[in-house]
């Protein structure tokens, strides 16, 4: 073979390799975006109700490259269901919550707060922006539990947003997931829209902060108030631990998945009932 057809050669044999590889590697793995998740229980007590906290992180490369997150897909862990916790006994309106803002739904539909993170990239530099979220019980549809997402933002970009979730079965070894879309959000004139970079839930009330709520209940005829449990942890640890997993979308039609898993109680084995042990309400989760 000569020196030219060598030079020929080789950018054709590059070509078939980079084509090969777009078949066999998943799209994920090339797209620009990845994700990580991270989830939490409060208190980590097998058979009791418990507040579960999840996050996720979009890490864009090169960071300047964010792209707005467009759906999430949040399951969760087996016999771990909404419906049976102690969550969303009222049901909030999407027309009240857009004309009034969460005053606007009644506090027995409140089921979880958090905080969202959005990127902008303006000039060379990144502006973040953080806004609050809270999470709605709403009128169940076609057969299916139906959410309500409220996000409300001051500074740099005015925003106050409803979009529905609704509740979906999964497989195994999940047993429900969380679905939504997520609209997209103009920021600055000339600038791209706004992208999520961080994102923190708690379904259902913390102790104390932020995230803390009440119910109300009638009790002899007057009305008394109280901090509703939350999903109910299973009386079993699955083998290896709670899993749970997450599914992004974004608007240049590339994905992501994450994974994370939630250890079983100190002195709980995998696949065995919880037994009581001395000090047990003094562990950290």
């Amino acid at each position: 073979m000569t020196q030219a057809q060598t030079r020929l050669v080789r950018p054709i044999l590059a070509a078939i390799a980079a084509a090969i590889l777009s078949t066999l590697l998943p799209a994920d793995s090339m797209a620009a975006q990845s994700a990580s998740l991270t989830a939490s229980f409060r208190p980590d007590e097998l058979g009791a109700p418990a507040t579960i906290s999840v996050a996720f992180r979009i890490i864009s490369n090169p960071p300047s490259s964010q792209t707005p997150l467009r759906s999430v897909g949040l399951e969760l862990p087996s016999e771990m269901g909404i419906a049976t916790s102690g969550l969303g006994l009222g049901n909030c309106l999407i027309s009240r919550l857009e004309a009034l803002g969460s005053k606007g739904c009644p506090a027995d539909s409140l089921m979880g707060r958090g905080t969202a993170t959005a990127e902008i990239p303006i000039g060379g530099e990144v502006i973040a922006e953080s806004a609050r979220v809270e999470l709605f019980s709403a009128p169940v549809q076609s057969g299916r539990l139906a959410l309500l997402v409220y996000a409300s933002a001051e500074s740099p970009v005015f925003a106050q947003l409803v979009f529905p979730a609704i509740v979906v079965p999964a497989a195994r070894p999940y047993s429900e997931g969380i679905e939504t879309s997520v609209p997209l959000v103009p920021s600055l004139p000339g600038a791209p829209d706004v992208a999520v970079t961080r994102f923190q839930m708690a379904l259902g009330a913390t102790s104390r902060g932020p995230g803390h709520f009440v119910y109300y209940r009638r009790v002899h005829g007057r009305r008394v108030p109280y901090t509703p449990s939350g999903l109910l942890l299973p009386s079993r640890c699955p083998r290896g631990g709670f899993p749970f997993a997450a599914h992004f979308a974004f608007e240049d039609q590339t994905t992501a998945t994450a994974h994370t898993t939630v250890a079983c109680p100190r002195g709980v084995h995998s696949g065995h009932r919880q037994r009581p042990q001395l000090g047990e309400g003094d562990r950290s989760p």
